[in-house]
C-alpha cells in the first residue's frame, strides 16, 4: 500500500493500483508497473508441438527397435531413436492442425547401406501367426551376408501394440514366423521389416510389407 507524503496533491511512496512513487534526491517521481509477458505459444509453435507429440507417442513405444535399426545413422548425442522420431517428422505424419496422426505407409524402422531382402512378403495363413518371406540374396561381395539378422516389427493400431523382434531368422533362411497374440485374430496388423548385420553395425533400408489379416 502507498503513503501520500504531502496531501493527495503531493507525492507518495509505495504502490497505489499499478503506478509505483518514490522519491531520489528530494525529487518525487512516479513510475508504472512493467506490463506482464505473456509467453502464448504462437499457432505455429502450436503446430510445431503437437507434430512433435505425435511422432514422440509413435515411436516411444518400439524404441529399443529403432535404437538398433538406426544405430549407424546415430551421431554424438544424437541417438537412432532421435533418428527414428525425425523420420516420422518429415515424411509419416497426415492431417491439418490440431488433428494429426501418422501415416503407417511411411513409417521406417531401419536405415543404411546393407543390401535389403528380395521378394519380401507378409501373410498369416496359421492361427496367431504373421509369416515373413524373403528370398535369399546373400553375396558377401555386395555386402549381403547368409547371417544378416532380420528385424520385424508387427504394428496392431485397434490395440495399440508393437510387437518386434531384432534376434530372429537371418538373410539365409528366408522365413521367420512371428508368433502374436491369440486376441489378434481377425485384426488387421501392419508388418516392417530390415536386415542388420550379426553385431549390429549396420542396417538395410526396412521395407513397409503391407496390412495383413490375422488368422
Amino acid at each position: 500500500m502507498g503513503n501520500f507524503l504531502k496531501g493527495v496533491l503531493g507525492g507518495f511512496s509505495g504502490k497505489i493500483g499499478n503506478v509505483i512513487g518514490s522519491s531520489w534526491k528530494g525529487i518525487d517521481y512516479m513510475r508504472s508497473l512493467p506490463r506482464k509477458v505473456l509467453n502464448n505459444a504462437t499457432q505455429e509453435q502450436l503446430i510445431q508441438r503437437l507434430k512433435f507429440a505425435c511422432a514422440v507417442n509413435f515411436v516411444k513405444p518400439m524404441s529399443a527397435l529403432v535404437s538398433v535399426g538406426f544405430k549407424s545413422l546415430a551421431k554424438q548425442k544424437i541417438t537412432g531413436y532421435n533418428v527414428a522420431v525425425q523420420k516420422v517428422l518429415m515424411n509419416a505424419l497426415l492431417g491439418d492442425f490440431p488433428d494429426y496422426s501418422v501415416d503407417y505407409t511411411k513409417v521406417q524402422i531401419s536405415e543404411g547401406t546393407l543390401p535389403p531382402a528380395l521378394d519380401t512378403k507378409a501373410q498369416s495363413t496359421t492361427p496367431a501367426t504373421v509369416e515373413f518371406k524373403w528370398k535369399n540374396n546373400a553375396d558377401p561381395g555386395n555386402n549381403a551376408h547368409g547371417d544378416d539378422t532380420a528385424i520385424v516389427l508387427v504394428f496392431n493400431p485397434s490395440k495399440k501394440r508393437y510387437l518386434f523382434n531384432f534376434q530372429g531368422a537371418k538373410r539365409e533362411e528366408e522365413a521367420y514366423d512371428f508368433v502374436v497374440p491369440e486376441n489378434f485374430s481377425n485384426d488387421e496388423v501392419h508388418a516392417y521389416m530390415g536386415f542388420i548385420t550379426r553385431d549390429r553395425r549396420l542396417a538395410s533400408n526396412s521395407e513397409y510389407l503391407g496390412k495383413v489379416v490375422v488368422f
